[in-house]
């Protein structure tokens, strides 16, 4: 009987001492500055500025096409020994522009066209440049996302719908849809039009 006892008061001890080491990283873990969250509500509202601006640059960094079983077979082919694959490709140097009422884009595509509007096989990728057929800016401000989504025709009078989120930490985000294609995603850096070099 008194083995019983100490042994239940062992059990008892090891799932108390748990259930501190547990509360603690958990508290840990989900405890956030006063300085921290006034810095990322900083960094929301100048995001917030920079947007209404309409004078910023999206400079693309990584493509993630979205595509079928054969075409990523086919992809990881011709990407072998290049340090990219069908899920993830290096685009540096591709880039959206927003400037006023205007935009213009140049971005690789890689995927799958079901109806080409172009015989030009320099012209596949997406690209576009003039005003916008709608552009709207969305806040999110639990999460501090900005969405910025609008449709504009390419050069190929392709139509494209363009979907940004914008993160306070100048991350971007982009989906690209159109009737034409598979859809593909985009992640690049946001910055303001005169903080970078002209393209």
């Amino acid at each position: 009987m008194i083995k019983q006892y100490f042994k239940g008061m062992k059990r008892l001890k090891t799932l108390a001492l748990l259930g501190m080491v547990l509360g603690l990283f958990w508290s840990c873990g989900v405890t956030q500055s006063a300085a921290d969250i006034a810095l990322k509500d900083q960094q929301f509202e100048e995001l917030k500025e920079l947007i209404a601006t309409k004078s910023y640059i999206i400079e693309v960094k990584t493509a993630y096409p979205m595509q079928t079983y054969d075409v990523t077979r086919i992809t990881n082919a011709l990407m072998r020994n290049t340090g990219n694959n069908a899920a993830r490709i290096d685009v540096t140097g591709n880039f959206i522009e927003v400037k006023g009422d205007s935009v213009k884009g140049g971005l690789s595509y890689y995927g799958e066209v079901r109806i080409a509007n172009t015989l030009d096989p320099r012209d596949s990728g997406i690209n576009f440049e003039g005003e916008t057929l709608s552009y709207e800016v969305f806040e999110n401000d639990k999460k501090q996302i900005l969405s910025v989504e609008f449709d504009i025709k390419g050069n190929s009078m392709e139509l494209f719908s363009v979907i940004m989120q914008l993160y306070p930490n100048k991350r971007a985000t982009i989906i690209i849809n159109s009737p034409n294609r598979n859809s593909i995603r985009y992640d690049g850096r946001l910055n303001a039009l005169d903080e970078t070099e002209p393209l």
